[in-house]
Order: structure tokens, then C-alpha cells, then sequence
């Protein structure tokens, strides 16, 4: 889809979850897809309880929309999980919980479009991957499905949102610092749908693509 890559890091946000228990009876181990990192980082830390923090806020007031974001949680949550396509999430409410965590300024306007336009969408409008992924079939919100969660999922994994930065020199190793998040990056992470500005934005096998303003695959 938009050749962004979701299948490597959700690992990383489903490893959270089951260890601070918040996936409870969903079995936190559930999808084995999505866009996080290979282990918890400080950066990750800070930036999970944040967003988590305006998340619980965000949920009881109305949002971009008329929506408040638990509302648009549900809807992004409800409509992807189908039977059949299991590489994400094992329920509902684990996708509800996890997502929840990712909240980000940077990726709203993309993700007001994508749950906006989901939440039209009818049974018949998905299917599965062949990697047991949910898709969409034909043409609708292929303009915007995707590039608000996976921007989400991005920005909450610490190999593609690290420290602050404002130049390469500021970042830890071999990192770089991404202009359009002022965030370090490393060069090999998996970062589909991060924002970027210039190629340069982006790890090794992603490119920026300038009419979304995010990494895709090269």
C-alpha cells in the first residue's frame, strides 16, 4: 500500500504493551505487523507518555472533524480488523490500545483524512493481503489510507524519532537528524510515512516523496 513499510516495527509498541500488561486479555502478542522499533529507547519513553497523556485528553473532547480521537481510534481500529488478515492486531481493543500511544501533532492532518475517509467505507471495500494484511480494494481513500497511521506508528518508534536535533552532529552514532521532525533517525530503520523534506530525511531504503511530504520505499 503506497509503499510504505508496516510489517517490521509494530513489534516493538505490541513489546510495550505486554509488558506494562495494557493488552490484558487481548494477548498482547497478537499482530506481528506494523511499523515500530527492535527494543524500547529513552526517546520512546518520553514520547509514548506524552502522547499517551494527550491522547486520554484528546478522547473526551471533539477533535478535527467532530471527532474525538478515541472515536477515530475506533474507526481506524474497526474497519482493519478483519478475519483473515492477522499480521496486525489480535483484537479491537489491543489495535485501540496500542494506536492510542502514538498520537503525534505531526501526523493529525493525515490521520483526520484517513479515519474520516474510513469511516466510509463498507465491507465490501476490503480484503487481505498475502501477508495477512487488511487493504483496501479499488480506489477509495487510496489517497489516505495509511499515511496517518503509519505516520503515527513512525514518529512513536525511537529508530525513526530520536533525540531532538538540528543537525547531523547533534545525533548519538551513526544517526542523522531528519529536518521536517528535528528528530534523529537511524540510517537502516524501517520509517514508512515519517515526515520528511528531503531524501536526505529518510534511512537508506526510503526516499521522500515531496507531494505527501513522507518516506516511501525507494
Amino acid at each position: 500500500m503506497k509503499q510504505l513499510v508496516w510489517s517490521l516495527p509494530l513489534a516493538f509498541l505490541l513489546a510495550c504493551g505486554a509488558g506494562t500488561g495494557s493488552s490484558g486479555s487481548d494477548n498482547g502478542e497478537g499482530g506481528g505487523g506494523g511499523e515500530g522499533g527492535s527494543g524500547p529507547g529513552s526517546s520512546s519513553s518520553t514520547s509514548s507518555s506524552s502522547t499517551s497523556s494527550s491522547s486520554t485528553s484528546s478522547s473526551t473532547s471533539s477533535g478535527p472533524g467532530g471527532l474525538t480521537e478515541m472515536e477515530r481510534l475506533q474507526i481506524f481500529c474497526e474497519k482493519t480488523m478483519l478475519a483473515g488478515c492477522p499480521a496486525w492486531f489480535s483484537s479491537t481493543a489491543q489495535c485501540v490500545d496500542i494506536m492510542s500511544k502514538t498520537q503525534s501533532d505531526l501526523c493529525e492532518d493525515k490521520w483526520v483524512a484517513e479515519t474520516d475517509c474510513l469511516g466510509k467505507t463498507q465491507a465490501g471495500d476490503w480484503g487481505c493481503n498475502f501477508g495477512g494484511e487488511p487493504e483496501i480494494v479499488g480506489t477509495v481513500c487510496r489517497d489516505e489510507y495509511g499515511f496517518g497511521s503509519y505516520c503515527r506508528i513512525a514518529v512513536a518508534t525511537p529508530e525513526c524519532y530520536g533525540a531532538a536535533c538540528m543537525y547531523d552532529a547533534d545525533c548519538p552514532g551513526e544517526m542523522k537528524c531528519n529536518d521536517a521532525t528535528e528528530h534523529c533517525l537511524e540510517a537502516n530503520a524501517q520509517c514508512g510515512g515519517l515526515p520528511c523534506k528531503y531524501d536526505a530525511d529518510c534511512p537508506s531504503a526510503f526516499k521522500c516523496n515531496d507531494a505527501l511530504g513522507q518516506c516511501v520505499l525507494n
